[in-house]
């Protein structure tokens, strides 16, 4: 196993033990409001190891001195990042010859990945995918448990947002628990895989 791997499951062992509390309710708080409580705990958790996991992963890439040639292209436009924000609006031909001369000096230099995972604040299916597409990661290896998560972020949007007639049922909240730790072991096989078989580079044939 990566050191890396070992780094996250050190980094989020915490997150377990939560998780497991929250299908207890030791305390015996009123069942309505425990379960709503926990929708909101159980998306803080999952958005919160996705983010800290691709950041680890971030900062390991940051140390492999990586340069725009040796990497796929969507890792070049991550690095990239705001290099692009100059191609917005209405440029002149002079304004695309600057752009390009940076460009190609840019291309020259070691990448350095910003540590910073955009959720966009719901971390669904949708947002899945997209980070899975930067990642290279199988985001196929996800399906039997985004449907879980898609409800938990819509159920948390909606408590969040007011909507008392939200309650979700207990067996919901066990299920909900299983799936986002399910999806949370998808995620560290995947960047395990990323890391042993150095996805991170380009393919020679």
């Amino acid at each position: 196993m990566h050191d890396l791997i070992e780094e996250i499951q050190e980094e989020n062992r915490w997150r377990d033990g939560e998780l497991a509390i929250f299908k207890l309710n030791p305390q015996q708080v009123d069942i309505k409001l425990w379960n709503r409580m926990c929708v909101s705990m159980i998306y803080a958790h999952w958005e919160g190891y996705v983010v800290n996991s691709l950041k680890l992963l971030i900062d390991h890439l940051n140390g492999l001195d990586l340069l725009p040639n040796e990497v796929p292209t969507q890792l070049v436009v991550l690095g990239l990042d705001k290099s692009y924000n100059t191609l917005s609006g209405k440029q002149s031909f002079g304004q695309r010859i600057d752009f390009t001369n940076r460009f190609k000096e840019l291309y020259k230099k070691v990448l350095k990945f910003k540590k910073e995972v955009d959720t966009k604040s719901n971390l669904n299916s949708k947002v899945l995918s997209e980070l899975c597409t930067i990642f290279g990661f199988n985001f196929e290896s996800f399906k039997d448990v985004t449907s879980d998560i898609d409800r938990v972020v819509t159920y948390r949007n909606r408590i969040a947002h007011g909507e008392n007639s939200i309650v979700p049922i207990s067996e919901g909240i066990e299920k909900y628990i299983i799936s986002v730790t399910g999806a949370t072991d998808i995620l560290l096989k995947e960047i395990n895989e990323y890391i042993s078989n150095e996805n991170y580079r380009l393919k020679i044939a």
